[in-house]
């Protein structure tokens, strides 16, 4: 019977079938934002103030939705980590915890400063807002940015940037969007600079032997990237690679300039 071309059409056509279906993309996915606000004082001048907005995803496939939400609040977790200050007790909710860290704040507040008199205005103060830059059939890409000031000279802004497998919840590499990175470096290295330009610095600031901590090494890859639909983003926060006066360096190296180093269609369709 295997040898009856009937068959063996049937069988060719039902890999083909199976193989189309593999390659299928996921359940599409919807993305909400719920917020946490929280405000207050020992007095007028102690306070604490706690914003969060993060991202909870929907889909007809729940598991799938599960993932997803789970590895992006995630990232918001890591962006309002002040230390103890947030019950990650055994079967909390991510809500929970989130709701937990304007009062404990306030309990550390009072310990460090509610019987100091001499102490005119003082805020602990955690933000953290979520944004969703990409919902492409296969791939979630989102920026998460926080700011945190817990006392000291300044506070401590940071951004972090994503895209998700949306199958898997899994990290996207930067290698698996560009391969060659030796080509890509110049390409960074050039939208560093201009990001750094479009600040107001002066022309002879622009080099990376005035920016640079440490200009004795090249610019390192970002740790934080993601694909939007011009191309790719990269930032650099405070202190990864310049001083804190330089604030953030964000830029995007669009498809158009990428060429062929990335496929294009890949991640958006």
């Amino acid at each position: 019977m295997k040898n009856n071309p009937s068959y063996l059409l049937f069988a060719a056509v039902a890999a083909l079938f199976a193989a189309c279906q593999s390659d299928a993309p996921p359940a599409p996915v919807d993305v909400r934002m719920e917020t946490i606000d929280y405000q207050r004082c020992l007095r007028d001048s102690l306070c604490v103030e706690v914003h969060i907005t993060y991202p909870v995803v929907s889909s007809s496939d729940v598991a799938l939705a599960q993932r997803l939400t789970d590895s992006l609040q995630a990232i918001v977790a890591a962006v309002v980590d002040v230390g103890e200050a947030m019950d990650a007790s055994e079967g909390s909710s991510f809500r929970q915890q989130m709701e937990s860290l304007g009062p404990n704040l306030l309990k550390n507040l009072e310990a460090d400063f509610g019987q100091d008199t001499s102490i005119e205005f003082m805020t602990y103060s955690v933000e953290a807002e979520s944004k969703i830059l990409l919902n492409a059939p296969r791939y979630l890409s989102a920026q998460i940015s926080g700011y945190t000031f817990m006392g000291g000279a300044h506070g401590m802004g940071l951004t972090l940037l994503y895209t998700l497998h949306k199958a898997t919840g899994r990290t996207v590499e930067l290698t698996e969007v560009v391969a060659d990175t030796a080509a890509l470096r110049p390409l960074i290295e050039e939208g560093f600079l201009k990001a750094n330009r479009a600040k107001g610095l002066e022309e002879s600031e622009i080099s990376f032997e005035n920016l640079l901590l440490n200009p004795e090494e090249p610019l390192p890859f970002p740790i934080n990237f993601c694909i939007v639909p011009e191309g790719i983003r990269m930032v650099y926060n405070p202190y990864e690679v310049t001083a804190y006066v330089y604030g953030d360096t964000d830029f995007v190296i669009t498809w158009e300039q990428l060429g062929r180093l990335a496929d294009r269609d890949k991640w958006l369709k």
